[in-house]
């Protein structure tokens, strides 16, 4: 049985997501990432991984949207977008690479049972992280052991938000 607190904070997640992307301000789209990031960080700390959830909202909900309320608002991103266009050759294809790369993702991120077709229990329970040396210690365990590709990924994904960010920013001036 699933605590009801984080399928509470679940649906909250997706609703401040689709608040994100159908806001029509780049403020209003930062204020529900900042929610979004808050709530994870609850679903982390009522699993148990405290350190990551400590992470979570000082890093991501603190400095991470502070630089990005402040890059929006250096930029000046004060107009409203446009309609989507839904029957545009551009949004199927968005929408097939993003169902694409969300299925990769997901295979890439879980460790699926053959079996089942559900992702298999962690090693890693509360007693397994008191004996290894506490939160800390079991995070970088996993990060540099088994989830390297995860790691990497994340990165190659900074990468693309910086070009992105550059590619926008450079529109604006010229």
């Amino acid at each position: 049985m699933v605590n009801p607190v984080i399928l509470i904070l679940t649906v909250l997640i997706m609703l401040l997501s689709l608040g994100m992307i159908f806001a029509k301000s780049p403020i209003s789209s930062a204020i529900s990432l900042v929610g979004l990031m808050v709530a994870l960080g609850g679903i982390y700390a009522l699993i148990g991984a405290h350190f990551v959830a400590a992470l979570q909202v000082i890093i991501y909900a603190g400095a991470v949207m502070v630089l990005f309320i402040f890059s929006i608002m250096l930029l000046n991103m004060n107009e409203e977008r446009g309609e989507i266009d839904f029957a545009s050759w551009k949004t199927y294809a968005a929408l097939g690479i993003s169902l694409g790369l969300t299925g990769f993702l997901g295979v890439a991120f879980f460790n699926w049972s053959q079996e089942t077709g559900l992702p298999t229990p962690d090693i890693y329970t509360l007693q397994k992280i008191k004996e290894v040396g506490g939160n800390v210690v079991a995070v970088s365990a996993v990060l540099f052991s088994q989830a390297y590709i995860q790691f990497e990924l994340i990165s190659l994904l900074l990468l693309v938000a910086i070009a992105g960010a550059l590619v926008l920013a450079k529109r604006k001036v010229d």
